[in-house]
């Protein structure tokens, strides 16, 4: 049976979860392992066991996440196959999937990602929305958000990568490297290139703007300032 213990913010025992009760985390705490801290953290959650979710919200509903930590406002929320991962921040791994092994950290960062294990999203607006972005790091604000079928790729930078679709195995580091870019699998931009680029596998662009809006580019060396800003064929 539950044992109510006395503090400023009452908290109780079930089996071996801790967790409060004003504000109420759960009616039904799950009892193995848990600390369930906060108005519905935890709540209605399955398969979670040596779990922390702390904050409004925390965990709420989430599937299949053990040895996983949520700390944030509706951090993990309806998140599923999310064990061994830490979300924090506000949001951030939100109504994610298939993201075990991860580590989601910032506003919103992972949310509604799908097929991200063994990621890395940093940074506010990092990963949102992402698909097929398992084994990629996406580090600054806005970094891999919306980036489609980008597995095995590194975005570095505020918005690096945003919006890309069909770019994995990539490296686009800088400020807007590779924001938009399209069909940039196998290829690095760096230094706020590649932006707006279509068709450029396995390919380079080094600079400030290099291969910018380029097209037809695959197999491309664009080096330095404004480097084949277009293609102008």
């Amino acid at each position: 049976f539950p044992v109510t213990i006395t503090s400023s913010y009452p908290i109780a025992v079930a089996g071996s979860t801790i967790y409060s009760t004003a504000p109420l985390s759960t009616a039904t705490p799950n009892t193995s392992d848990n600390i369930q801290l906060g108005l519905n953290a935890g709540n209605g959650a399955t398969s979670l066991t040596q779990g922390v979710c702390i904050g409004r919200g925390a965990g709420s509903n989430v599937l299949n996440a053990n040895n996983s930590n949520f700390i944030g406002q509706n951090t993990g929320y309806n998140a599923s196959n999310a064990s061994i991962s830490n979300f924090i921040g506000m949001a951030a791994g939100y109504g994610a999937t298939n993201a075990n092994d991860s580590n989601f950290l910032g506003q919103w960062a992972g949310h509604n990602a799908t097929n991200a294990n063994n990621s890395n999203f940093l940074g506010s607006g990092s990963g949102v929305s992402a698909a097929s972005a398992a084994n990629s790091n996406f580090i600054g604000s806005n970094a891999g958000k919306s980036a489609t079928a980008a597995n095995d790729s590194n975005f570095i930078g505020t918005d690096a990568g945003g919006r890309a679709p069909n770019a994995s195995f990539s490296n686009f580091i800088g400020q807007t490297a590779g924001y938009s870019a399209s069909n940039a699998q196998n290829s690095n931009f760096i230094g706020a290139a590649g932006y707006e680029a279509t068709n450029a596998s396995a390919s380079n662009f080094l600079g400030p703007a290099a291969g910018y809006q380029a097209t037809n580019a695959d197999t491309s060396n664009f080096l330095g300032y404004n480097e084949s800003y277009r293609d102008w064929e």
